[in-house]
């Protein structure tokens, strides 16, 4: 038998903190800005906490022609979202009858996938940095075994509802797409939002458009982790305005070879800010429609599955103007 290489086993270290019964690290320190304890010290909501009945009841006064846009990516055809494609099985089929199997003519199937494989939410368990997660939680919480036991995507299933914003920064640039790794900073938002005549408030789901995805599905090529993106030096500046989704129509949000700050932009959002963060929205068209009314917000609705104990969800993202 030939020799079998003995796997790498990594030194490891007992953690010094403490951990209590609900889940949360004793005397844990967030990174600023946070929101930490903002809406009490066992919230599993962060940022949703922002939408509020009264924003709702404004937001819907937005609609005016009853305009529908689905920002989902199609499931089932190919994307660029970096995770295995889902399977679709079909079980039973009328056709099977009307081809000679007896009984009762009728359809039934099935898909596997991975929840974040198309157009979804990250939940506030996705992403932590030292062995925190958001609000204090233990990153030791999300086990193999028993999913998210804190901040699963099931405390998200009345959705994030209210006013959207799109801003079109690819549309403003008057390009396609933009460049490999383009860092989009805050006074490139705030640029765009005055271009486009519009301002980002609180508890709004704010849309930002590179052209990526466009670029992507209809070459069928991919940049993998060199997509542009929100930079985390504008984290600041989407605390400051209570953002309380944030979603472009890349993989990731942002361009992990940003150095503007020690922290990725999913840790200074998700972990820090309780800030949702969606992903592969499709907003060309929703973009080409808002360029022709000059009108950039809108009604927006996107509800995750409540899938009890997961770290994120595929979405059907809609808008109505």
């Amino acid at each position: 038998m030939r020799p079998v290489p003995e796997p790498v086993v990594p030194a490891w270290s007992p953690p010094a903190y403490e951990v209590d019964g609900d889940g949360k690290v004793v005397g844990a320190q967030p990174g600023s800005p946070n929101n930490w304890g903002r809406w009490g010290d066992h919230d599993q909501r962060g940022t949703l906490n922002l939408i509020t009945p009264e924003r709702i009841v404004a937001a819907a006064r937005l609609i005016r022609t009853g305009k529908r846009f689905s920002l989902a990516l199609p499931i089932g055809l190919p994307s660029p979202a970096g995770r295995q494609p889902p399977i679709h099985l079909i079980r039973a089929t009328t056709g099977d009858s009307v081809l000679g199997a007896p009984g009762l003519q009728f359809s039934d199937d099935w898909i596997v996938m991975a929840l974040q494989a198309s157009t979804q939410l990250d939940g506030l368990s996705h992403i932590g940095a030292d062995d925190l997660l958001y609000n204090g939680f233990w990153g030791g919480v999300v086990t193999a075994r028993d999913g998210a036991r804190r901040l699963g995507i099931h405390h998200l299933a009345d959705g994030v509802v209210g006013r959207g914003v799109l801003l079109d920064v690819a549309g403003h640039a008057g390009v396609a797409r933009l460049a490999r790794e383009e860092v989009i900073e805050s006074d490139r938002l705030e640029e765009v939002a005055q271009a486009q005549g519009v301002a980002v408030m609180p508890g709004d789901a704010l849309l930002v458009r590179t052209g990526y995805l466009g670029w992507a599905m209809e070459t069928g090529e991919r940049e993998p982790n060199r997509e542009p993106g929100i930079s985390r030096q504008a984290v600041p500046w989407l605390a400051q305005r209570d953002v309380a989704l944030l979603a472009t129509d890349t993989p990731a949000v942002e361009v992990w070879r940003d150095t503007s700050d020690d922290r990725p932009l999913h840790v200074r959002t998700l972990r820090d800010l309780g800030l949702l963060l969606g992903e592969l929205f499709d907003l060309d068209e929703l973009a080409a429609d808002c360029a022709a009314d000059g009108v950039y917000e809108f009604f927006f609705a996107a509800m995750p599955l409540p899938v009890v104990n997961a770290v994120g969800s595929p979405l059907n993202p809609v808008v109505i103007k």
